[in-house]
């Protein structure tokens, strides 16, 4: 029985190649592809990720830029720039949401 999916390559690293290459076929096809434009701002990762732990309102969540802000960087060479972006709002937006503050705050 499948699924419609091609099937997944017993080998870790093929299968998470695949995947990222099917997430990037994806962005993509629903945001095409980059136009060149005006040049953009520039910045390290290191003042990337020195901003987001500032931006962190606890140590949990400072740990959790810096997990986030590694796994970004390594795929990121291998993703358009603007779904790199993507990732980096996505990152700020989990730290800044309050609501799962609360949620951390009141679990026992």
């Amino acid at each position: 029985m499948t699924d419609g999916r091609p099937p997944t390559p017993p080998d870790p690293l093929l299968a998470h190649a695949l995947e990222l290459r099917a997430a990037v076929e994806r962005f993509q096809g629903r945001f095409g592809t980059a136009r060149q434009g005006e040049p953009c701002l520039s910045f390290s990762w290191e003042e990337l990720e020195r901003q987001l732990v500032d931006l962190a309102p606890s140590d949990l969540q400072a740990e959790l830029v810096h997990r986030l802000v590694a796994r970004t960087r390594t795929y990121a060479e291998l993703k358009p720039a603007e779904m790199v972006l993507r990732e980096i709002i996505s990152i700020a937006a989990l730290i800044l949401d309050e609501s799962s503050l609360e949620v951390r705050a009141t679990a026992p």
